[in-house]
């Protein structure tokens, strides 16, 4: 998509915050694209608050990190092309634990045992396929989704949704670090645990949050230490909820 190009030039710096993009004709001409699909993809990015047209003096480049949202956040995360700084992915990692740790507290703070159940089945699949990556991305996504689902919250929801590429990414990335698997099966064994007890949600959080920080201290020395990440090769996925 042209947006995707245009957001990725933004990103790189090639376009940064407060310069002004080149007049329509030689942008359309230099991209290799008719006027009005050119104006179309602008339009997108100005809905995003990545552009913002100026009356006499062209598109001004917004500061994505002041101006942008979950949106920009999740476009960026589905260019898999796009090399990303280990200290950018860290800072999505971190997101991600506090997010999940959130979403699961909410959920198994009011599961039934039939909701348990179906966790359980979904846990027990991720296991399973753990040896096949592909695979365990899939199956750790409908996971995450579920969860979300069962928290209640309708904003838990939408943020899950909105933040589901950011979750492939990490969880592409995660198994050459870490015991998935492993983790997975303590996760299991907890979830009962809490389901029983009943522990404060707060409670549940924190030891989440605890877990998964240990999980993904592998990952998190191999982004802040060693070479841009970029996504594995282009694939069909299932991209359900997500747009770009």
């Amino acid at each position: 998509m042209l947006a995707d190009a245009l957001l990725a030039r933004i990103f790189r710096g090639e376009y940064p915050p407060g310069s002004r993009l080149p007049p329509e004709r030689q942008l359309a001409t230099d991209l290799g694209v008719d006027r009005t699909t050119l104006r179309m993809a602008l339009k997108q990015l100005q809905r995003m608050n990545l552009l913002e047209a100026r009356q006499g003096s062209g598109i001004e480049v917004l500061d994505y990190r002041e101006h942008g949202g979950l949106e920009v956040l999740a476009a960026i995360f589905a260019l898999d092309d796009l090399p990303l700084e280990g200290s950018f992915i860290v800072e999505a990692l971190d997101f991600w634990v506090e997010v999940f740790g959130m979403t699961a507290a909410k959920a198994i703070g009011r599961m039934s045992l039939d909701d348990l159940r179906q966790v359980e089945r979904l846990l027990d699949r991720a296991v399973a396929v753990a040896g096949t990556p592909d695979a365990l991305v899939e199956a750790l996504i409908e996971l995450t989704d579920e969860l979300a689902r069962l928290s209640g919250s309708v904003l838990v929801r939408m943020l899950s949704t909105s933040t589901r590429s950011l979750r492939r990414r990490v969880m592409e990335l995660l198994p050459a670090t870490a015991d998935v698997a492993g983790t997975l099966g303590q996760m299991r064994r907890a979830l009962r645990a809490a389901a029983v007890a009943r522990p404060p949600e707060e409670d549940i959080r924190q030891g989440i949050v605890r877990n998964l920080r240990a999980l993904t201290t592998g990952l998190r020395e191999q982004l802040l230490f060693g070479a841009p990440v970029t996504a594995p090769a282009p694939r069909a996925r299932r991209r359900k909820g997500t747009q770009r």
